[in-house]
Order: structure tokens, then C-alpha cells, then sequence
């Protein structure tokens, strides 16, 4: 009897381990893509203006200094 279902599963025992190989070596399913938020930039300016000189005895000069910083996070 033994033989008589062996060779009764031979046929089904080759495709059986083909498709419990080939399920073994499925590669899971890409990471999610991750959307990040696009970076926000915050500037801040100051602005300094000196007088030089006298205006009477040597002409005034104005002197504006503008200064800008800006962060982006």
C-alpha cells in the first residue's frame, strides 16, 4: 500500500515544493513614501542709518545699513 500512494503523490509532490520555494522568496511590499512638508523660511531685516559729519562745516553724509538674515527650517 505504501507504494501505491507513493507514487499516487509523486506528480503533486514536485509542484507543491516549487510553489512553497517560490513563496519563501516573495519580497515584501515597498516602505510608504513619506511626504515631507516643504521648508518654511522666516527672514527678519534691521536697518540702521548713522549721520556722519556736521551739516554746516563739513556736509552731512547719511550712511544706511540694511541687514537681512534669513532661516530656513
Amino acid at each position: 500500500m505504501p507504494i501505491l500512494l507513493r507514487s499516487a503523490f509523486a506528480p503533486l509532490l514536485l509542484p507543491l515544493c516549487a510553489v512553497a520555494m517560490l513563496s519563501g522568496c516573495a519580497s515584501p511590499p515597498p516602505p510608504p513614501v513619506v511626504v515631507q512638508a516643504p521648508p518654511v523660511k522666516t527672514c527678519n531685516t534691521a536697518q540702521d542709518t548713522q549721520v556722519l559729519g556736521q551739516a554746516r562745516a563739513e556736509g552731512e553724509v547719511t550712511r544706511v545699513t540694511t541687514t537681512t538674515r534669513c532661516i530656513t527650517q
